[in-house]
C-alpha cells in the first residue's frame, strides 16, 4: 500500500518542483529589465495562481469521482466525468480570459502603487490570459491521471516545458532585441502545448486502463 501511494503522490511532487524550476527560469530570463520589472511578474503571476483556484477546485474534484468510477468499472462515467470537468473548466478560464483582456490592471492595483509594476504586471496579465484555458485543461487531465491511478503523465507533460520554455527563455534572455513581453509569449506558447501534449498522454492512458471494461476510450 505504501508503495503504491508513492508511486502515484511522488510525480505529483514532481509537477510542483518544476513548476518551482520554471518559475525561478522567469525571474532569472527578465533579470536585465530591472527590478520593476520582476516585481510585476511577481504580482501578475501571483495574482494569476489566484485566478486559477476556481478551475483547480473543479479538476481537483475531478479526481476522485473519475476515480470512484473507475474502480466501479463504468467506463462512460469515468469518459463523461473527463468531459464535464473539461467544459466547467473551460467556461470558467473564458469568463477569467475576459476579465483579464478587459482590463488586466484591475486585480493588480492592489498590491502596487508604481505605475511601472503595475503596467508590467497588466500586460502580463492580458497576454497570459490567452492560455488560461489551455491550463484549465490542463488541471482536468491531472485530476484524471489521479483517477486512473498513475500520475506519471502529468510529470511528463509538465516536464516537457523544460524543452518549451527553460531553454529557450535561456536563449532569448541573452539576445540584445528580445523584449519583456516575448516571454510572456513564449509562456503562452509553452503552456498551450503542454495542454495539448496532457490530453494525448490521458488519452493513450484512457485507451490503455478503459479497454479492460469492453469499450471504447474517448
Amino acid at each position: 500500500m505504501w508503495q503504491r501511494i508513492a508511486a502515484i503522490g511522488l510525480p505529483a511532487t514532481g509537477e510542483f518542483a518544476l513548476i518551482f524550476i520554471t518559475t525561478a527560469v522567469a525571474y532569472w530570463s527578465i533579470r536585465g529589465f530591472g527590478p520593476q520589472a520582476q516585481a510585476g511578474y511577481g504580482i501578475g503571476a501571483r495574482v494569476m495562481q489566484a485566478i486559477f483556484l476556481p478551475a483547480m477546485a473543479v479538476a481537483f474534484a475531478t479526481g476522485p469521482i473519475a476515480g470512484q468510477n473507475f474502480g466501479a468499472r463504468h467506463a462512460q462515467r469515468v469518459r463523461d466525468t473527463f468531459r464535464h470537468a473539461a467544459l466547467a473548466g473551460a467556461a470558467i478560464m473564458l469568463s477569467l480570459t475576459a476579465l483579464c483582456q478587459i482590463n488586466p490592471a484591475l486585480p493588480v492595483r492592489p498590491f502596487s502603487n508604481d505605475p511601472a509594476v503595475i503596467g508590467v504586471a497588466a500586460e502580463f496579465l492580458r497576454i497570459a490570459s490567452w492560455n488560461f484555458v489551455a491550463v484549465g485543461l490542463t488541471f482536468s487531465c491531472s485530476g484524471m491521471f489521479q483517477a486512473l491511478g498513475d500520475t506519471r503523465p502529468a510529470l511528463i507533460s509538465s516536464a516537457s516545458r523544460l524543452l518549451t520554455y527553460v531553454v529557450p527563455a535561456v536563449w532569448l534572455s541573452s539576445r540584445p532585441w528580445a523584449v519583456l513581453h516575448d516571454f510572456w509569449y513564449l509562456s503562452v506558447a509553452s503552456l498551450t502545448l503542454q495542454a495539448v501534449f496532457a490530453c494525448v498522454l490521458l488519452r493513450h492512458q484512457l485507451h490503455h486502463k478503459l479497454k479492460l471494461f469492453g469499450v471504447p476510450a474517448l
